[in-house]
């Protein structure tokens, strides 16, 4: 199948960007110490180095695509589902391009001609029919909370989202029993909805929206809503529901006094951390500029008294640790690799431990360090190293 005849009217949007690159090589090869980079494409750096797989390449195959040239669509694809969109090319670009935008968009006109790879397509199929990409029974949904009770009359709604409840069970328990010494009066879903994001990086719009609507449509009006994935969290807001993260809400109660934290005695916490930024919870071109994630975690382990071990420039262009975009059903060699650096790295630096703000990444991470390094959710760091106490202790 080639492209002649073709409209892709996703790809035209950004038609003027594209003829806008400079070709500067930044989301390739860039280097620059004093920003902390040293490349930023988790892509290039775990599965290939070829530019077609990079920022600027994905640019340049949809300026191709618009120009009526005769592409293999099949190879297209191979390209385009390998990418993370973590953003780290968008986030370096000195001119503002918009190539995680465009791959998106490259991602949706294929999935609507059926060109999806069957990965990409058993990954829609799982989301649709159990409600997490992983393919896992959706009761298991619920088993995080199993011996804790959801508040009759919440004050606070927690949605953990599909990769807390079937990939980092740990984290989403732990944020429920911290909300709730905070002073929340915490509920949360008996059944868990995915709220549409996997799909939507890999390009079903439509099923995408479908999903989002359903877990925007279950949430109750009134209580505060607390999220722990960004991607989970950027959905609902595109939807005009006012929600939070669950790190912003822990780094309000550290700091106004409604949460006191002392080291125990029989599990002390490790003094020399790694973190791991979420690209999700990282980007402002993900929605969640607001939430500026990277600086709160940093405070709140700040205030545990942990010594973190990466720059400070690290969090804008972190190596991606490969779990966001399909990387780790469509390409899990690469995602291995990608998780893998990840961890290297921290250990290099001397980390006791990895800890990241995203149940997505902490999950991703632990399933790839093994003995290696222990791997935290921010919540279940504190809830194992901390004895915790609320306003009314």
């Amino acid at each position: 199948m080639t492209t002649a005849d073709t409209a892709f009217a996703r790809l035209r949007r950004y038609e003027r960007a594209l003829y806008h690159c400079a070709t500067c090589n930044y989301c390739v090869s860039a280097v620059w110490p004093q920003r902390d980079i040293d490349g930023v494409c988790a892509t290039l750096r775990s599965h290939s180095p070829a530019a077609s797989y990079s920022g600027k390449g994905y640019l340049a195959t949809a300026r191709a695509l618009l120009e009526g040239e005769a592409l293999d669509l099949h190879a297209v694809a191979e390209r385009a589902y390998a990418c993370t969109t973590c953003g780290n090319c968008e986030a370096v670009c000195p001119i503002d391009m918009p190539p995680t935008a465009v791959v998106k968009a490259l991602r949706a006109e294929l999935a609507e001609r059926g060109l999806a790879p069957p990965a990409a397509q058993q990954l829609r199929d799982d989301v649709l029919a159990r409600q997490n990409p992983w393919g896992a029974p959706a009761a298991q949904g619920a088993d995080w909370c199993l011996g804790l009770a959801p508040h009759p009359q919440p004050t606070l709604w927690l949605l953990p989202g599909c990769a807390a409840s079937h990939r980092h069970p740990a984290e989403a328990r732990a944020a429920a029993q911290l909300l709730s010494v905070i002073g929340f009066d915490v509920g949360w879903p008996q059944r868990e909805t995915c709220c549409g994001a996997p799909l939507a990086a890999l390009g079903f719009v439509h099923e995408a929206d479908h999903q989002g609507e359903a877990l925007a449509a279950g949430v109750p009006a009134g209580p505060v809503l607390a999220m722990l994935g960004g991607e989970c969290l950027a959905q609902l807001r595109a939807r005009d529901r006012p929600a939070e993260s669950v790190l912003q809400l822990l780094h309000a109660a550290l700091h106004d006094g409604r949460l006191a934290v002392a080291p125990r005695a029989d599990a002390p916490p490790p003094v020399v951390v790694a973190v791991q930024d979420s690209c999700h919870l990282s980007k402002p071109h993900h929605g969640l500029g607001d939430v500026d994630a990277p600086r709160l975690l940093r405070e709140v382990l700040a205030v545990l008294g942990c010594q973190i071990t990466q720059p400070a420039a690290a969090p804008w262009f972190a190596i991606c640790c490969g779990a966001a975009g399909g990387m780790a059903q469509l390409q899990p060699a690469s995602a291995q690799r990608m998780a893998g650096a990840c961890i290297a790295s921290a250990d290099h630096l001397g980390a006791e431990a990895l800890i990241s703000a995203n149940p997505l990444c902490a999950g991703h991470l632990a399933g790839s360090a093994g003995a290696r390094l222990p791997v935290y959710g921010i919540c279940e760091f504190i809830a194992a190293h901390f004895a915790v106490a609320g306003p009314d202790a």
